[in-house]
């Protein structure tokens, strides 16, 4: 959980989205926020803990496997947080920061995948990271090349730009809330996450925050002024401070007490007079003086610092055969029905970083923004650059790619539509999706909890309109044994269907049959050449999470390693 300055902070209320009018669609789009569950039940049952990851103030985070129903431990791990209730003031705000995570979806925020509750504890099962956090890191090598350091910032200021257009502020930014996917080898960056979203709050545009919160050596200048007024710019400032760090080794404002600290970030100019800024580029100290403005009003915004030329690189696009593989896996996945595309998108939120880092190289060349979402213009630029012939039906591809119903696709709605197919259906991988559909832990999938999956906080609107008629379709096609619910062998057979229809399609591309032009052809081609065009190798192995230890710079001037509590 993040640091407060001075009296615990008080949580932001909630944002509930508006409960928009049940129409025909609504049977075609599903909730996604969904596949991350607050379950009942014994956790002990669910999961078996495994090594100690890490440990904090606030509880332990381990290792840990799933338990299937016929009592075999699953190959996939995870990272789960165990938190003591008596060490918390108020445990409804561990809930509340899972409720956050939920929402979210995007390659640089760390998922929350379950949460489990019992007398003593709240038990919250996460993706999983290894490489420690970025002060640890920073306190084996001291400091990153630019080249490094402009890509870790760009997987931030990403994550932080998603954030931000999704209406929320993270207010809590430092280097302890920064983590690597695996451990940095030979200059390797790799994948970075930000996690501990307990400060994190929703935020409406126009407004300001007038609760101050964080932690003091990254704070904005606005949260520690009265009256206190802030908003979502906090958190650019935070990026700012963190940058210096990365680039320097040091702190940008010191202080031998809390209050000197705060005194120094309100009044003193940032400086780059110390020898060692020298070797720094004109372009890096830019767009640090951009970050670190002290008026808020003259700082840019985080989506403006991604444009800044020094986190420019050479993105390169997918080449033509990867694009057009990229159409056809769209349009095979637009032939889907709900229900399986709600299967598939269960496996992408479930899928490891090792499975997926192909496609997330690919999501992040079309995401010409960096905001964490592909737009059908994006999608069209990016379909001429590489020569593509557009699809007359583009927006309609990307409404079918984004489950939700818009027309814009998130990361994990890309990883569902663009994922092999043929490979999906893995007794361990497809267990972990079902788990999502079987809300309550019974081996079964019954009709009640695949109403509530696929028409999410809108199903007792859509019984009323529509009935059970869609539901009860499904129901019919994939309940073999005809006992009104949906078990484990039955939902490997509808994978299986979808994983047929997508061979059978490719099949026939091959062949250069009739349906040609809507073939999808497996993505572990588009993976495999992806990775040659730029240079990548053999995946990083499965990673592993860490408790951060939130501390307060001391005097002097380089980055210590964290005490644990």
């Amino acid at each position: 959980m993040g640091g407060a300055l001075g009296a615990p902070v008080e949580w932001c209320s909630r944002v509930e989205p508006k409960k928009d009018e049940v129409d025909a669609t609504d049977l075609n789009v599903f909730d996604r926020s969904t596949l991350a569950q607050v379950k009942t039940g014994n956790f002990h049952s669910h999961y078996v803990l495994q090594e100690e990851l890490g440990s904090g103030s606030f509880g332990v985070v381990n290792k840990g496997r799933a338990i299937s129903t016929q009592g075999g431990v699953s190959s996939n791990v995870v990272a789960i947080k165990t938190i003591p209730k008596k060490k918390v003031s108020d445990p409804k705000k561990i809930k509340e920061e899972f409720n956050v995570l939920r929402q979210l979806d995007h390659a640089h925020i760390c998922k929350a995948y379950e949460c489990y509750e019992d007398r003593r504890n709240i038990y919250l099962v996460m993706d999983i990271c290894t490489g420690g956090t970025l002060l640890e890191t920073l306190c084996k090598q001291h400091k990153f090349s630019e080249c490094d350091a402009a890509n870790i910032m760009r997987q931030i200021l990403s994550a932080l730009a998603y954030l931000h257009q999704s209406n929320f502020v993270f207010r809590d930014l430092k280097t302890e809330n920064v983590m690597f996917a695996k451990a940095v080898e030979q200059g390797k960056v790799g994948n970075v996450k930000l996690i501990d979203f307990g400060l994190c709050c929703p935020f409406e545009r126009g407004t300001k925050i007038a609760k101050a919160a964080g932690t003091p050596y990254s704070v904005a200048p606005e949260l520690v002024t009265a009256p206190v007024q802030y908003d979502q710019k906090c958190d650019a400032w935070s990026a700012g401070v963190v940058l210096y760090i990365i680039l320097s080794g040091q702190y940008p404002f010191k202080g031998k007490t809390k209050e000197e600290l705060i005194q120094r970030i309100r009044r003193e100019p940032v400086s780059f007079k110390d020898k060692r800024w020298r070797k720094i580029s004109k372009d890096a100290k830019t767009l640090l003086a951009e970050l670190l403005r002290k008026q808020a009003e003259r700082r840019c915004e985080v989506i403006e610092a991604l444009c800044h030329p020094w986190l420019q690189q050479d993105n390169r696009l997918p080449d033509e055969d990867i694009m057009q593989d990229i159409v056809q896996s769209m349009i095979h996945f637009q032939t889907l029905n709900m229900l399986q595309k709600a299967a598939i998108t269960a496996l992408a939120w479930r899928a490891s970083d090792e499975d997926t880092v192909h496609l997330r190289q690919i999501f992040e060349s079309l995401d010409s923004d960096g905001n964490g979402h592909i737009t059908v213009g994006e999608l069209r630029s990016s379909f001429e650059k590489a020569g593509v012939q557009i699809p007359e039906d583009l927006t309609m591809l990307a409404t079918a790619a984004g489950t939700d119903g818009n027309d814009t696709i998130e990361y994990t709605e890309f990883i569902a539509s663009a994922m092999d197919k043929k490979n999906i259906v893995k007794e361990d991988v497809v267990w972990e999706a079902f788990k999502i559909f079987d809300l309550d832990g019974s081996g079964t999938v019954t009709k009640k909890e695949l109403l509530k999956i696929l028409t999410g906080r809108t199903s007792d609107k859509i019984r009323q309109v529509h009935g059970d008629k869609a539901i009860d379709n499904f129901l019919g096609e994939y309940d073999v044994s005809k006992d009104a619910v949906i078990d484990f062998d039955e939902f490997m057979g509808m994978l299986s269907a979808a994983s047929t229809s997508y061979l059978a399609r490719a099949s026939m591309d091959s062949k250069g049959g009739s349906c040609a032009a809507s073939a999808a052809v497996p993505t572990y081609s588009i993976s495999s050449t992806f990775s040659k065009c730029c240079g990548v190798t053999k995946p990083p192995p499965v990673q592993a999470g860490s408790v951060a230890v939130s501390r307060q710079p001391r005097k002097g001037s380089k980055i210590k390693k964290p005490t644990k509590v």
